[in-house]
Parts: C-alpha cells; sequence; structure tokens
C-alpha cells in the first residue's frame, strides 16, 4: 500500500515568515531517500537544501522555482510504501493546531456576527503573511477565525488565499488603487525586478516598522584607547588565531556581557508575552556583494573569550559571503547588531530583527576634537544608536543599557579581551 508523505517549508529562525523555492534537485516521478536533498530554498537570511522526509518516489511539487510559501506549508509530496499493519494503525491525535481550534469551539459560541476586530488581534505572523500576499485590512476582518476567540490563525488565511478570487487591475482601479502598467514604468526609465531576496528582506523590515513602536538613542564612545589597541596587536593576534581583529568584535563582546544584566533587552514578543531568553545569541548583519543581507548569529556570545568572539564571527562572515551558512548559522538569534559604519555612515537608525525587541547600531570610527579636562585634544570617537521597542523597553531602561555598553567599552584593555600575551 502506498501513502503520500508531505514535504514542508521549514521555519528558519523565528523572524522568519517564509521562502523561495530556489531549485528542486529532483523531477516527479522520481524516487528519493530519506535525508536526501530534495530542493533548495532562500530566506532573507540564507540559502538552505530541503531534505526529504522519507524514502520513496517524489510525486507532486506544489511550488516551483520563484514561488514563495509560508514556514509550514506544504510545497510536494513523497509517495511511500507501507504495509497493511501500519495502514491499519489510527492515525493519532489531531495536530495541534486542529486540536485548539476544537477546544476553541467548545469554549466559544461562534455566531455569525463578527466581534470587533483590531490590529492588535493578529499575530505579527497572520500581518505579515497578510502584507506578502497583498491581503487588505478589510479583508482580513472579514476572514471568520477559528483560533481561541475567533481570532484569525495561520491556517484561516492560507485556507483563505487558496480560494481568494484574483484581483485584477480593474478591480484595484475601482477600489481607487493606482496600478502602473509595464508601459507606465518603462516612461519613467529603466525597470529591473527586485531579487526575492531583497522583496523578503523589504517585507521583513515594513513588518517590523508596523509591529513595534521604534525609538532610538545615541550615545558618543570614546574608542581612542581601543584604536591604539588594535594597531598595535591586530598582525599578532591574526598570526596566532587566524581571524581578523575588528570593531565589531569589540563591541559583540562588550554587549554580550551586558545584555547579561538586561534581560527585558535579551528578549523577544510572543504574543502578549515577552520571553526572557536564556541564552544570549547575538546576530551581526552582513552586506553581500548581490546588495543582499544575511544575519548570521554568534550563540551563547556571553560565554566564550574574545579570541572566541573573533573567530567564530570571522567564520560567520567569511561563511555568509560564500553563501554557504546553514540554518544553525542563522537560527537563534536575540539581539543584533548592525555595522553600517563600515561604509562610512556616523549615525544610523537600524530598524528591529523580530521578534526581537532590540538592536544596536555601530557608526564609522572618526577623529574630532574633544574636551577634555577643559583642554581640546583630537580623539577617536564610535557614536553607537540602540533602537527598542517602547511597548517593552521604556527610555529609562534603553538609556541605562546604551550608557553601560559605552563605559563598558571605554574600559576595555588587554586584560579584560585576554590578550595580555600579544
Amino acid at each position: 500500500m502506498k501513502k503520500r508523505v508531505p514535504i514542508l517549508m521549514p521555519q528558519m529562525g523565528q523572524s522568519v515568515a517564509e521562502g523561495t523555492v530556489v531549485a528542486w534537485k529532483h523531477k516527479t516521478g522520481e524516487n528519493v531517500k530519506a535525508d536526501e536533498a530534495l530542493l533548495e530554498i532562500e530566506t532573507d537570511k540564507t540559502n538552505v537544501e530541503v531534505e526529504s522526509p522519507a524514502t520513496g518516489t517524489l510525486v507532486a511539487c506544489l511550488k516551483h522555482d520563484g514561488e514563495r510559501a509560508a514556514a509550514g506549508e506544504t510545497i510536494g509530496f513523497i509517495e511511500v510504501e507501507i504495509t497493511a499493519e501500519e495502514a491499519a494503525k489510527p492515525h493519532g491525535a489531531a495536530p495541534k493546531a486542529e486540536a485548539e481550534t476544537v477546544s476553541s469551539q467548545t469554549t466559544f459560541q461562534i455566531t455569525n456576527d463578527l466581534p470587533a476586530i483590531n490590529r492588535d488581534q493578529f499575530s505579527p505572523y497572520v500581518l505579515r503573511l497578510a502584507m506578502l500576499n497583498g491581503v487588505t485590512m478589510e479583508e482580513l476582518e472579514g476572514i471568520r477565525g477559528t483560533g481561541r476567540g475567533a481570532r484569525v490563525t495561520k491556517s484561516d488565511l492560507l485556507h483563505y488565499l487558496a480560494r481568494r478570487p484574483i484581483v485584477t487591475n480593474g478591480v484595484r482601479a475601482a477600489q481607487g488603487v493606482a496600478e502602473p502598467s509595464a508601459a507606465d514604468l518603462a516612461a519613467l526609465g529603466k525597470v529591473v525586478p527586485m531579487t526575492s531576496i531583497r522583496r523578503t528582506i523589504a517585507d521583513h523590515m515594513v513588518q517590523s516598522i508596523h509591529t513595534s513602536a521604534h525609538v532610538t538613542m545615541v550615545h558618543l564612545v570614546d574608542m581612542t584607547h581601543l584604536v591604539q589597541l588594535r594597531e598595535r596587536i591586530k598582525d599578532e593576534f591574526e598570526q596566532r588565531y587566524h581571524a581578523r581583529l575588528s570593531y565589531t568584535a569589540l563591541v559583540l563582546f562588550v554587549t554580550a556581557r551586558v545584555l547579561r544584566d538586561f534581560p527585558s533587552i535579551n528578549a523577544s514578543v510572543a504574543g502578549a508575552n515577552l520571553v526572557l531568553r536564556s541564552e544570549v545569541n547575538i546576530g551581526c548583519a552582513v552586506a553581500l556583494s548581490d546588495e543582499s543581507l544575511v544575519v548570521p548569529v554568534v550563540h551563547q556570545a556571553d560565554k566564550k573569550s574574545f579570541p572566541e568572539i573573533v573567530q567564530e564571527l570571522d567564520r560567520l562572515i567569511e561563511r555568509a559571503r560564500k553563501k554557504e551558512l546553514t540554518r544553525a548559522d542563522v537560527e537563534g538569534g536575540t539581539f543584533t547588531i548592525s555595522n553600517f559604519g563600515a561604509f562610512g555612515s556616523i549615525i544610523g537608525t537600524p530598524i528591529i530583527n523580530q521578534p526581537q525587541v532590540a538592536i544596536l547600531g555601530m557608526g564609522a570610527i572618526v577623529k574630532s576634537p574633544t574636551v577634555v579636562d577643559n583642554q581640546i585634544v583630537i580623539r577617536d570617537r564610535l557614536y553607537l544608536s540602540f533602537t527598542f521597542d517602547h511597548r517593552v523597553i521604556d527610555g529609562a531602561m534603553g538609556g541605562r543599557f546604551l550608557n553601560a555598553i559605552q563605559k563598558a567599552t571605554e574600559k576595555l584593555d588587554e586584560k579584560a579581551l585576554n590578550v595580555e600575551a600579544l
């Protein structure tokens, strides 16, 4: 006997809601083995291979090259052989989502009257999925939810999208939504379609702005002693540890240790809850040559020595630029650092990487006149910008956190960095 096993779009970390099919490595009708690479997918973080969930025959590819699918969505099927005994076994308990639906229907009476709905009643995932598919808030409010309190779930929205009528330009025009034609766009200049990864990044950033109340604070850090220290030991450091000593690694090292004292900043939002993360896993935004952006993660950064952080960061950046990052390299981030100073920018206001609640931005280190003991001197200085979610972090906490990073950075020395022997 035969049965079909679904191939699912994997969940690539909490902040990644969907992926794009790059290419299938097998054709329908071909035999595949369990754990064999079936297809390659692309997210806003990395490219990975999806492995076969079972040994059998690939009988359906529901998503083709260039098409996107939500995390957990079925993108194909493997047909496998099963025995009569296996076929006779009960299918087991209903999936969690279905169980919740049954439970909620026994607790809440569903009537024909839709409850009053506002943006807060939709999860960030549902809002993002709606945005990715052009679903208006009016449409979203018209979907009958099966979650607790008639809340619209991911399954409800996917069910709606599967049966949603195609909206033509004429309908959009009737709704007052301007839809420029290809000719209109060509008249303005050269039309270059955004790559899949650029579309995903754009969607993720827009969703973050709609989700969090962004506030940014800026502190000025005196980096003079660290600039001198780096110049003095960088060559010998690289020879000993086979990794380049960077200012990003210095700030990451300090930030990881300061985060121990600020659990509400090393956190993520889950619905109406704030999850204080047990690990300090810091992501570092890396710009690639194709103008895309990835955020590999230094896991348990607060437990690593400074040389270990430099080595791990160097490894991740190299893998990112070669597009060889794995799922483990990009998953589990609890906080993010973005070094836009590498391109000469002095101050920036980075966007929070959802579902995290804050991000630290590094500007360029520049020489400038500074008053020290009533004397004007030249110092190397760095602007650190701290953007946080004002729903869960107030200004006082944000200020204390940024001040702690500034003071700890300005006190760094060879002993703290474990480089005294260099």
